[in-house]
């Protein structure tokens, strides 16, 4: 069980959703991969964790300064996560924070000193918004100087860990990085070799490319998952769907023909969490190489997976172009990929990688 937050050494700090998808996963239907290790480490450490509960943010006295910075970044800052559950964080020795729309208002409960225990604070994206911003404004300056407060800075690569150091104006070392990794006892193939007439895309955040697979997909039957915007006139060989369960969402990568992963120029770690379910589901997958690669030396063009340049639909319609002509190679490709993923993209090694970071600021 998940200990009180009062009384948890060791507290994650989620933007939303984690209790609702607690019971799910209980249930047996949801992975774990999105728990940043809080479920995999409840046996080492007392753990808890908060998130963002409230049902009227206009109440709130902070509710201006959310909105004000919220607006300039196109992110959140959820100060009201951060206030409402102060105590229970001050109690803890160490703190998780997963995203920079939480991690943001620790750093400046540390910097005036509200805050006292040790933050590990994960980064997904922000030196992209502050490059679209612009570093030199009011804003990054001020970010800037309250990530410089934090003990421990994380990236989930390698690219973003440097962009992220960069802009910080920090040695490259300053920033780590916790390898993602998902829950492939989870993610597997439900659908016993049998395969659909379809493509798939999956994922919602800024980073995906839909325009450039669009460009590319030809009159390939194409069924894509987001919740974004997308323009299909011309295109009646698309399927767009936004809500699936986790195992419906699972279902669907195991029924695939293959899955498309196009994502834009970036030094965010994009498609992570897509990709490896896919993989992990026994499917080959076609996915974009940007600055923020993830996949370290263990994803290999034409052994476990296909890469190709961001922006660029003619390589990527001939990538689609050949696996829609192998259907044999296609399946053995999705058969190393997952083998790819049990080896080296499990939960269990960032639960390790991140162990090590708790372990080391549990000595400071």
């Amino acid at each position: 069980m998940v200990a009180s937050e009062s009384a948890a050494d060791i507290v994650w700090i989620f933007r939303r959703n984690r209790r609702r998808w607690l019971e799910e996963w209980r249930r047996g239907e949801r992975s774990r991969e999105f728990f940043y290790g809080l479920l995999s480490l409840r046996d080492h450490y007392r753990v808890g964790f908060v998130e963002d509960e409230s049902r009227n943010p206009f109440i709130r006295p902070w509710y201006p300064l959310e909105r004000l910075v919220a607006r300039r970044l196109g992110m959140g800052f959820a100060l009201d996560v951060a206030i409402l559950n102060l105590r229970a964080l001050n109690r803890a020795r160490v703190l998780i924070s997963t995203v920079d729309a939480c991690g943001l208002p620790l750093a400046l409960l540390k910097r005036v000193g509200a805050l006292r225990s040790r933050l590990i604070y994960v980064s997904q994206g922000l030196s992209d918004r502050i490059g679209a911003y612009g570093p030199e404004k009011w804003l990054a300056r001020w970010y800037r100087r309250l990530l410089l407060g934090v003990e421990e800075l994380v990236t989930l690569s390698a690219g973003a860990g440097s962009a992220l150091a960069a802009w910080l104006g920090v040695p490259d070392d300053r920033v780590r990085v916790l390898p993602f990794g998902t829950d492939h006892e989870f993610w597997t193939d439900s659908a016993v070799g049998a395969v659909g007439p379809y493509v798939l895309s999956v994922g919602s955040d800024a980073g995906r490319d839909y325009a450039t697979l669009l460009a590319a997909s030809g009159n390939e039957p194409l069924h894509v998952v987001t919740h974004r915007l997308l323009r299909l006139e011309g295109h009646p060989n698309v399927v767009h769907t936004s809500r699936h369960s986790p195992r419906e969402l699972r279902d669907l990568y195991s029924c695939a023909r293959f899955v498309v992963i196009p994502l834009r120029e970036g030094s965010q770690p994009s498609g992570q969490s897509a990709a490896l379910q896919a993989m992990a589901c026994g499917k080959a997958v076609i996915l974009t190489k940007t600055s923020g690669w993830w996949g370290e030396a263990f994803l290999r063009d034409g052994d476990n997976c296909l890469l190709v340049p961001p922006g660029d639909p003619a390589a990527l319609r001939v990538a689609i172009e050949r696996l829609s002509a192998a259907p044999n190679a296609c399946a053995q490709l999705g058969a190393r990929a997952r083998e790819t993923v049990v080896a080296h993209f499990s939960e269990a090694r960032m639960v390790s990688h991140l162990d090590e970071l708790i372990a080391a600021q549990l000595r400071a």
